[in-house]
């Protein structure tokens, strides 16, 4: 979740939310409720699927790639490095795309 996105913002937007509820409900759920432009954006990034409660979508809103705080400075240029020659990461060899 993005540091400037409090989740009691979206506890908040989601708490009359009936379970289970997919993404676009959700969305919607937080839309009628009046959220603030940042929950609903970091709710639209949610992935597609169905939620069976909160902590669920607690869990699934995707990380800031600016927060890193699992990730030392080291570690994070190594994948700046990797992404930028073209790594594919620690991908089983026959699931790979040929190249």
């Amino acid at each position: 979740m993005t540091r400037t996105t409090d989740p009691g913002l979206v506890r908040q937007a989601l708490l009359s939310l009936d379970y289970p509820a997919d993404k676009q409900e959700v969305i919607q759920q937080a839309t009628n409720a009046g959220a603030e432009a940042a929950v609903l954006r970091v709710l639209a990034a949610l992935p597609l699927g169905t939620y069976d409660n909160l902590d669920e979508i607690l869990r699934s809103i995707p990380r800031s790639p600016d927060e890193g705080e699992d990730i030392t400075p080291g570690e994070r240029d190594t994948k700046v490095t990797a992404d930028a020659i073209g790594s594919r990461g620690r991908i089983t060899e026959h699931l790979r795309e040929p190249r």
